[in-house]
């Protein structure tokens, strides 16, 4: 009897279906460990994920075993979102390899509108991710925008869930997102709304909802909220900033993130280190944001990184519907960069562009765009490569900066 007990149990957990509709999507990696996001449909509905849960874990182990030659070590969150969609965050264990590379290179980009009118020439326009796609790559950095909530679908748990799965299942967009890691950080449209600060009401809820959608190492901190983590790859730190969580009129970052990032900056001896924002840094620009908005922030920022001698600091944004190489020179010290590139697919601005004199000549760009940086060389050829396209992968500029004029 026990015999045939065990072989109805294995037959009725094998007999339960699920689809991926999206994913698996990668986003920060080591050399054992990969963090995933994916989006799980079942075909017997129901609203109870504890009674499926050994069927699901099997599924999900099959799934790895058989497409992704990894296995699913911990599983971080499984919730149902919407008709029996089940998404999933996790963590894969894979196989020790050598990454101890020392060239690499990564996209970036911000704005990512999802259009809903065909007039509005919205397929065409999400070509860009088709683009994308066929790069040379080890990660992709989303800088923002990454969604739009309208019509106050941040007031709504199930509207911005129905927003980032109406994303997540766009084909062009999907493919890419399936084609290398990804890390992500947020900006007003993503948040709340339109230039939104830390008085939105209902950020604790866009923040649980943007956890859920992206595969970062880690949020904020056990004491600070917010989406601000840090990584490595190679000889470069990535530093992703929160500009919204706890922005007031004083300050962009608040005093525990700024302390953490000043932290972090002093602890880090990689020759690189991107500090990625959603909103511009460097820039002076009446029109649009930036961090000189927010009182003395931008002062701060700069002083703390001429005081503490930081060397290899670049600076990447998005936000401003355009895309832009910024060059400020310094009496005491390296020349500071930044690279904002905007938008992917969103309604280009032209009207925040004027009066920006650090602007370096000939890399405004009015048209959707992405960037590529790409790290290489040896020594004192060791440098960085800022490259901008077109939605149909023609490079507009490039831009190299030697390592040992970072220092």
């Amino acid at each position: 009897m026990l015999p045939i007990f065990f072989f109805l149990f294995a037959f009725s957990l094998n007999a339960q279906k699920f689809d991926v509709l999206a994913g698996p999507v990668y986003g920060h990696y080591t050399d054992s460990t990969k963090h995933f996001w994916m989006l799980v449909d079942r075909n017997n509905q129901g609203n109870n994920v504890d009674n499926w849960s050994v069927q699901f874990n099997i599924f999900l182990e099959d799934y790895f075993l058989s497409n992704q030659k990894a296995f699913v070590k911990k599983i971080l969150n499984c919730s149902f979102v919407d008709n029996g969609k089940i998404m999933v965050n996790g963590i894969l264990k894979v196989p020790v390899h050598n990454s101890n590379f020392k060239d690499i290179s990564f996209l970036l980009g911000s704005c990512a509108f999802p259009y809903p009118f065909v007039f509005w020439s919205g397929k065409k326009k999400e070509g860009i991710f088709k683009t994308m796609s066929k790069h040379d790559k080890d990660f992709m950095l989303w800088m923002g925008d990454n969604v739009y909530y309208l019509g106050k679908e941040w007031e709504s748990a199930q509207k911005m869930h129905k927003k980032n799965i109406k994303m997540r299942l766009k084909p062009h967009l999907n493919a890419f997102l399936k084609s290398c890691p990804q890390y992500a950080v947020w900006d007003d449209h993503d948040f709340g709304e339109n230039n939104d600060n830390g008085s939105n009401d209902f950020k604790f809820e866009s923040l649980k909802i943007f956890k859920q959608y992206w595969a970062n190492p880690y949020y904020g901190t056990d004491s600070t909220p917010g989406v601000f983590t840090h990584f490595s790859h190679s000889d470069a730190d990535f530093f992703l900033l929160d500009s919204r969580y706890h922005a007031n009129d004083s300050s962009m970052l608040g005093q525990s993130q700024s302390k953490w990032l000043k932290d972090k900056l002093k602890a880090s001896d990689a020759n690189f280190k991107f500090i990625v924002s959603g909103t511009q840094i460097l820039a002076d620009n009446p029109g649009g944001e930036d961090l000189g908005d927010f009182g003395t922030a931008k002062n701060e920022l700069l002083n703390f990184i001429e005081k503490e001698k930081i060397s290899g600091i670049i600076f990447l944004s998005g936000d401003k519907h355009y895309g832009e190489l910024l060059k400020m020179e310094r009496k005491n010290a390296y020349p500071l960069y930044e690279l904002t590139s905007s938008p992917l697919t969103s309604i280009i601005n032209p009207g925040y562009t004027k009066n920006n004199q650090i602007r370096l000549p000939n890399t405004l760009v009015l048209n959707h765009n992405f960037s590529k940086i790409i790290l290489n060389g040896e020594n004192e050829k060791r440098k960085c490569r800022m490259e901008m396209f077109n939605r149909d992968g023609k490079l507009l500029w490039y831009h190299e900066v030697l390592l040992s004029d970072l220092n």
